[in-house]
């Protein structure tokens, strides 16, 4: 696995640099964005079909585990920056988000973000912590001189490399997030990502399934049908009281619904193939058949 550093090039841009500050989402059917207004259908939850639960659970835990490690990682390159500057003109040029733990390894809420030279070989730079909690807290240490990146770590910046190259290339920013097993893969979230203020980037986000060793893509999903950003202002200024969208592509919602909902801070009514759904930071509600 190591050897194959020495095959591949460390040159995508839109890994270098996040786009912080937005919401990062293609479906058989592309999903439709009418004019975003408060919806007038009930919010009455329904029990979730029996077939969907356990997709809607984990959507819903999937999607609150990018928001915090996209975040977390927007805090830390914030932290990294006024530390040392612009870190790209520092030489940084990658980093991965894991889960921090407790020193009898369980999670403990933090966030570890790792930053990696922009080299043919990349080196560990730095190692910001993000302390669980609303002020999220940090704390940067430098590795000097940078050091050598050894297993897992290199597996998985290979496998985040690989998700990179495999999606369809565009302009659009991309934050990638990682999640290091899942069903014996590795998994990487390609979110995309906006600068804009007042602004819900619903898509392209895509999930991407690596081999557990890092060495090939196996599945490519995309999670939403288009380039679709909304905006949570009304044409007067104020802000929306939800978003609306219909995603006939999808059973349930996925968990860059969820992504998207905690980002904007704000309720998104989802129409899907199999009914109506109201997504919000704790949970995805069911509403209805269409």
């Amino acid at each position: 696995m190591g050897t194959r550093w020495g095959t591949l090039r460390w040159c995508i841009l839109a890994a270098c640099a996040p786009a912080w500050g937005c919401v990062k989402g293609p479906q058989a059917a592309p999903p439709t964005a009418p004019a975003p207004s408060e919806p007038s259908a009930s919010d009455r939850s329904l029990p979730v079909p029996y077939d969907l639960q356990e997709g809607v659970e984990r959507a819903s835990a999937l999607g609150a585990n990018l928001f915090l490690l996209d975040v977390a990682t927007a805090r830390a390159w914030d932290a990294l920056a006024d530390r040392i500057g612009s870190p790209a003109e520092h030489g940084v040029g990658h980093y991965l988000a894991l889960m921090g733990g407790s020193d009898d390894g369980r999670p403990d809420g933090s966030v570890q973000v790792l930053f990696f030279t922009n080299e043919y070989v990349p080196r560990l730079a730095y190692r910001v912590r993000i302390g669980r909690g609303p002020r999220w807290d940090s704390d940067v240490l430098e590795q000097d001189p940078p050091g050598l990146v050894h297993e897992p770590l290199m597996t998985l910046l290979n496998a985040r490399l690989l998700a990179l190259e495999a999606i369809p290339k565009s302009k659009q920013a991309m934050n990638p997030v990682v999640i290091p097993q899942r069903n014996g893969e590795i998994v990487v979230y390609l979110l995309a990502a906006t600068n804009q203020p007042n602004v819900a980037v619903l898509g392209p986000h895509y999930r991407v399934e690596i081999a557990e060793d890092g060495a090939e893509v196996d599945t490519i999903t995309a999670l939403s049908g288009s380039r679709l950003q909304l905006s949570t202002r009304d044409r007067a200024g104020q802000r929306l009281a939800a978003l609306t969208i219909t995603d006939a592509g999808t059973e349930h919602p996925t968990e860059s619904h969820v992504f998207a909902s905690r980002m904007a801070n704000l309720p998104i009514y989802v129409t899907t193939g199999r009914g109506r759904w109201k997504v919000r930071a704790s949970a995805i509600d069911y509403l209805g058949p269409r």
